[in-house]
């Protein structure tokens, strides 16, 4: 479960709560007021309940008024609705532990993990498995620079090394240049695998450094579309950097993104 997910629904509730607040505020004569409607002949008679729960006819003259306590009676059973539905979220926020389940056969006895075998992989099974599914610097194509990050990786520009090394310093686990196989059996190598851990969810991270050059911007675009054809999409699972002429790393930006998908 992406928690990051519910927090963006909760934000959108809470928007449309204030729009229909202000909405409601436009029929502040009308509030102790509420429509009834009856049906006489196969057409629809109009009255309105009153505080004191008198019931009083609108003639078709004063139609308007129907429609406003209508809507009126709308944006209530509306703000009603997305209260429940703020209130469910957040109580849902407060009560969610993704890990607990998994965290559970880390916490018996070393007598009892003996004894079982988990559903669940513990975290240090699931890295493990994880570092050998994306086996790291296996793009064997000839490096023309290179430069070492802090977690002893050769890469190949100045650019990987730095988010590398931000990946390193937030305790991002990763690998470098992992082969994976696209939709269309083409081996590919994308600058770096990441795991959020929390989520056990596998990101890809593209660098694109010489965005200013069409040629190049027009080979990522489809290597792009290749990976979305291969559900690894922008929005989801695909991270991207650009640099371009005058542009350099964005490094606020680069950490922005770590923290948001990665921790």
């Amino acid at each position: 479960m992406n928690i990051d997910i519910l927090n963006e629904e909760l934000k959108l509730i809470i928007e449309q709560k204030k729009h229909v607040l202000g909405e409601l505020g436009k029929y502040s004569d009308l509030s102790d007021k509420s429509l009834v409607l009856k049906k006489s002949n196969g057409i629809y008679q109009h009255y309105y309940r009153s505080a004191d729960n008198d019931l009083e006819y609108i003639p078709a003259a004063k139609k308007d008024i129907a429609k406003r306590l209508a809507q009126k009676d709308y944006y209530e059973k509306m703000l009603t609705n997305l209260h429940g539905q703020e209130m469910a979220i957040k109580r849902f926020i407060v009560k969610y532990n993704c890990a607990s389940v998994s965290k559970l056969y880390e916490k018996l006895s070393e007598g009892r993990k003996q004894l079982i075998n988990p559903i669940i992989k513990s975290d240090a099974d699931y890295i493990m498995g994880w570092y050998e599914k994306y086996r790291g610097s296996q793009n064997t194509y000839e490096k023309l620079s290179s430069y070492i990050t802090n977690n002893g990786e050769e890469v190949r520009s100045k650019s990987e090394k730095i988010l590398a090394d931000l990946f390193h310093k937030y305790g991002v686990i990763y690998q470098y240049e992992p082969e994976i196989t696209l939709y269309n059996g083409v081996k590919c190598y994308p600058d770096f695998a990441l795991l959020n851990l929390k989520e056990r969810k596998t990101y890809f991270w593209e660098h694109f450094g010489l965005a200013s050059d069409s040629d190049y911007s027009e080979k990522n675009l489809a290597k792009i579309l290749k990976y979305e054809k291969s559900g690894i999409k922008l929005g989801d699972n695909l991270i991207i950097s650009v640099e371009a002429n005058g542009s350099g790393l964005d490094l606020k930006l680069i950490e922005e993104k770590i923290e948001k998908h990665l921790l």
